[in-house]
């Protein structure tokens, strides 16, 4: 073969390589018709590469306020009852310590006119954001319906095994915790007195004794005046001087037998005063119901309760011991958590754990096809776009072109808005 002959057969390999791979990457976008067809986009890239080579493109002055936007991020218009990417940012500057300004480029002229609304859309990968674009209101709906009917169903067999641990937990649990908080208490002494010491100087004489002294007393006074005197009226008629006089004296002298007056006021309390007060137990748990009542309706009273509480509650000082005894209790007691450990990790234990599994397991792998997708439907449109937000760090911002009402003046940058609601990418990238 002559030289002429191979330069026109590797010509005319080349042509046809180059002829196969656009037809290919043009028609990679093709996917077969499904439920989720009208709402997503499984697109090529190389065909969204294509069809903007090849796409007259116009150029837009934006604003962005939000400083979010870089070079790349894409532009969606809802057309036809599914979002379609119309453009890209190609360059972003900064003017006068302003709004960035960024050159939106449409490949799709028929999206923009003046009236348009451009908004900014950020995915930050927060949890919300995640579960947003997991569970949309509409699973959130069916999965928590299908959740609650699995759980009644199974309610009293889970219950039934669960409930024996929970219980032998507690059980062990409450003694170890009283020890942990005394042990606690006793190593943190010093602190707590300075704190008691303020408090009683800040709190008790300088607000509680004055609130007693101007509220709560009169209250007292006007519901248990009348009960007391006439219980201190009776006692002071059964009371004899003469018994008590001569007892006293004769507990002066020298004489071996002593302490009479203490014998004879256990004799007068036994015998006089208890069968008095059990005589007007009415009248006293009558008065003693009216002055909690009044009390706890005196607006200074609560007032001043809940300022106390609130005072103590916000103290750094308190709030850091408070946070440490409880550590030291409840986190960081090793013979809790051995406790805890033996509970439930006993071969009794792990019998239920299994048996209350079996019943729960058809729902819960039920509930992880919807969330991640299957090996027959492949991944859910969802989770592929929490594993490209997450993993690649993609798809985390871009811009939608909706009807509106423009707001810029002529020759000015059209300015963005930012989105109020979430949404999710719109468009789900997946493997050919």
């Amino acid at each position: 073969m002559t030289q002429r002959n191979q330069r026109y057969l590797g010509a005319a390999f080349w042509l046809a390589a180059v002829g196969a791979a656009a037809t290919w990457m043009l028609a990679g976008h093709a996917q077969p018709g499904g439920a989720d067809a009208a709402a997503e986009i499984n697109a090529s890239p190389a065909s969204l590469i294509m069809d903007s080579l090849w796409s007259p493109t116009e150029s837009i002055e934006v604003s962005d306020p939000t400083g979010a936007l870089r070079v790349g991020d894409v532009a969606f218009s809802r057309q036809s009852d599914r979002w379609q990417e119309v453009g890209y940012i190609t360059s972003v500057r900064q003017v006068d310590q302003s709004a960035n300004r960024l050159t939106l480029s449409l490949f799709d002229r028929s999206v923009w006119t003046p009236a348009a609304t451009l908004r900014v859309h950020r995915n930050s990968g927060r949890i919300g954001d995640v579960m947003e674009t997991l569970l949309p209101p509409q699973k959130r709906e069916r999965l928590q319906q299908k959740l609650a009917a699995a759980f009644e169903a199974h309610a009293d067999a889970v219950a039934s095994e669960i409930l024996p641990l929970i219980v032998s937990s507690i059980g062990a649990s409450v003694p170890l915790i009283e020890i942990g908080v005394e042990e606690s208490i006793a190593r943190h002494r010093a602190e707590i007195d300075t704190l008691v010491k303020r408090y009683r100087e800040e709190i008790v004489r300088e607000k509680l004794v004055p609130l007693v002294r101007e509220e709560v007393m009169p209250i007292v006074r006007r519901h248990a005046a009348e009960p007391a005197e006439a219980i201190g009226r009776e006692i002071w008629d059964k009371a004899s001087l003469w018994r008590f006089g001569w007892r006293a004296v004769y507990d002066q002298t020298p004489l071996p037998e002593r302490a009479l007056v203490a014998t004879e006021w256990s004799r007068f309390v036994d015998e006089e005063v208890t069968p008095i007060l059990e005589a007007h137990l009415e009248e006293i748990a009558t008065a003693v119901e009216e002055i909690a009542k009044e009390i706890a309706a005196n607006e200074n009273v609560r007032d001043e309760l809940a300022e106390t509480a609130t005072t103590i509650a916000s103290d750094p000082e308190a709030r850091h011991l408070l946070r440490i005894i409880l550590r030291e209790s409840i986190v960081d007691n090793e013979q809790l958590r051995q406790a805890w450990t033996d509970v439930w990790s006993s071969p009794a234990a792990k019998e239920r754990l299994r048996r209350a599994g079996e019943r729960l397991e058809p729902i819960l792998r039920e509930t992880g096809d919807e969330l991640m997708g299957t090996r027959e439907h492949g991944i859910e449109p969802g989770f592929a776009r929490v594993l490209r937000n997450q993993v690649l760090s993609k798809d985390r911002t871009w811009i939608t072109i909706t009807s509106g009402e423009g707001t810029a003046p002529a020759g000015e940058p059209v300015a963005m808005q930012r989105a109020t609601e979430f949404m999710p990418y719109p468009v789900v990238y997946l493997a050919q």
